[in-house]
């Protein structure tokens, strides 16, 4: 059996650069599995890092895993990652809710809340979980999208977050976070699989005017109704082409314009709202489009609430 002692000097001069409670040593034997010699090694080890650091073996869940390859004398440092959830505003239309592959945009949400807390972790990457996706070009208002953010080999696990979300929120013009706080794994599903209400604002753009009888007559007859939506045109290279059902609460009239009126629109969760107004060449109906036999597109979007 390998002597403990030989990888026990490099181990805690490693670990003393890194900020966590919890770990467990992992062995590659490159033989078959021998519990005999592996229990014994791996308990040496961890009773001395746990006396020394004042640190606490974690066998489902640590912070490090500390892997050692018998064969090679090599040992590696698998950090779990460091999981924050929140809510975000996007503020600017025109950025992504995530990082793109191909630089095409500037930056993104993503990009703008990842930034700070890399640098405040000392972390070499951060992955993005969003409670839903968004358009480019919409804005996000109220009380903000729910996100996890995944930070990527953490060195740095305790800070003060409020002044994380403090810093993120001074360093972006176009992203701003409320609620910050340490979550875990678990949050990405729930996130994921939650389904919530929204609430927009739309501002339309109509083909000709119309009166106010025909702008109220439009919203009661789009309001506490079932729509059909075929997966959108605009989508459709990266979308099943798929019938949805999708539940309009209501369709309200905010500001009467006779050729640019605003809407609030409170809607089911995976609904679109821009093929809720234009009808998407009647693959969505009814619709805005429909309804006042002219073209209507939305000019400006907005989500005002998440329901979550």
């Amino acid at each position: 059996m390998l002597n403990p002692n030989l990888f026990l000097k490099k181990i805690l001069r490693k670990l003393k650069t890194l900020e966590f409670k919890t770990f467990l040593i992992g062995v590659i034997s490159g033989e078959e599995k021998n519990d005999e010699i592996e229990k014994p090694f791996k308990r040496s080890i961890g009773k001395i890092i746990e006396q020394k650091l004042n640190k606490k073996v974690d066998f489902k869940n640590p912070d490090i895993l500390i892997l050692i390859d018998f064969k090679t004398k090599k040992i590696d440092y698998q950090i779990k990652s460091l999981y924050l959830f929140g809510r975000y505003q996007k503020l600017a239309a025109g950025i992504p809710q995530t990082k793109w592959k191909r630089k095409k945009f500037k930056t993104s949400v993503q990009e703008e809340i990842g930034k700070t807390l890399v640098k405040i972790t000392k972390g070499k990457n951060h992955f993005f979980h969003g409670c839903g996706r968004e358009d480019i070009d919409v804005t996000t208002v109220g009380e903000g999208r729910p996100f996890v953010i995944e930070i990527i080999d953490p060195k740095i696990r305790i800070f003060d977050i409020k002044k994380a979300e403090e810093e993120i929120n001074k360093n972006s013009k176009l992203v701003k976070v409320k609620n910050l706080l340490f979550t875990n794994k678990e949050k990405i599903k729930e996130i994921k699989l939650d389904n919530p209400d929204k609430i927009y604002e739309a501002e339309v753009e109509l083909e000709k005017e119309v009166t106010k009888k025909e702008l109220e007559n439009a919203s009661l007859l789009l309001s506490n109704i079932v729509i059909n939506q075929q997966t959108p045109t605009r989508v459709l290279r990266r979308r099943y082409d798929l019938l949805r059902k999708k539940k309009v609460y209501y369709f309200k009239l905010k500001k009467l314009d006779p050729k640019n009126p605003v809407f609030e629109i409170k809607t089911e969760s995976g609904t679109y709202i821009k093929e809720l107004v234009s009808g998407d060449n009647g693959r969505t109906k009814p619709s805005l489009t429909e309804i006042l036999k002219q073209k209507a597109v939305v000019k400006k979007l907005v989500v005002k609430e998440v329901l979550i």
